[in-house]
């Protein structure tokens, strides 16, 4: 199975599963609300209660959190079908991070109260918030991945293709990134300066493995780029 084939199994698994969950709650009379936010807009904040599952039905949003001062380090980036939120079965908990809106977006958001009552009533759905948890952690594991070398070139060069799996548009051999990422949204995700990112984008162009037009990144050579990622 190509990475490709095995990344489209992942989203429609993703999705089959929200769908059937929505569709379970709705069934057992469990409200559910949706909301849509504007690029900018907060889901939430760190720290405040964690009292619900969310899933995102469309757009995009990020989850982040600040450090030193005015910077801030990207933990995921999420898109439909994702879900997310710090939701735990025992005592009180906080929110981790800080989740809000890059794009125009809609969020499904159920309550923690709720989301126990169905799975006291319903093992199937403890099953199906197994399963997404697990493609959640799948998903965290490939980030992290992209933070273990130390080199900015080879975090980048891990991170582009996954970024362009989940959010590309296809033409031909090269996949365009359909997200407006500044080089500081990139520093971001894989733990370096903006200054740094400029320097090693700028040296992918001059290989011509990317181009960079209007903000989207394109991918002229996936395959270098992952040999260029590989240990």
């Amino acid at each position: 199975m190509t990475l490709d084939s095995a990344l489209s199994e992942y989203t429609r698994l993703q999705e089959r599963e929200c769908r059937d969950l929505l569709a379970m709650f709705n069934g057992m009379g469990i409200a559910t609300a949706d909301r849509v936010y504007r690029p900018g807009d907060a889901v939430y904040r760190e720290g405040e209660y964690g009292d619900a599952l969310y899933i995102v039905i469309s757009g995009v949003l990020k989850l982040f959190r600040p450090y030193s001062a005015s910077k801030e380090a990207t933990l995921r980036l999420l898109r439909p079908w994702d879900i997310f939120g710090h939701l735990a079965f025992a005592g009180e908990t906080r929110q981790r991070a800080y989740a809000e809106a890059v794009t125009e977006c809609t969020v499904t958001k159920v309550p923690k109260v709720f989301v126990e009552r169905a799975v006291r009533q319903e093992p199937r759905v403890a099953f199906k918030l197994m399963t997404l948890l697990e493609l959640r952690l799948v998903q965290y594991e490939e980030l992290v991945q992209c933070l273990l070398p130390r080199e900015t070139e080879v975090r980048l060069a891990n991170l582009l293709p996954i970024l362009a799996q989940k959010f590309g548009e296809r033409d031909g051999s090269y996949v365009t990134i359909d997200l407006r990422l500044t080089h500081q949204d990139l520093a971001a995700m894989v733990a370096s300066t903006r200054e740094s990112v400029t320097k090693v984008l700028n040296e992918m162009r001059n290989r011509d493995l990317i181009e960079i037009e209007a903000g989207r990144v394109t991918l002229k050579d996936t395959r270098a780029l992952v040999e260029l990622g590989s240990p």
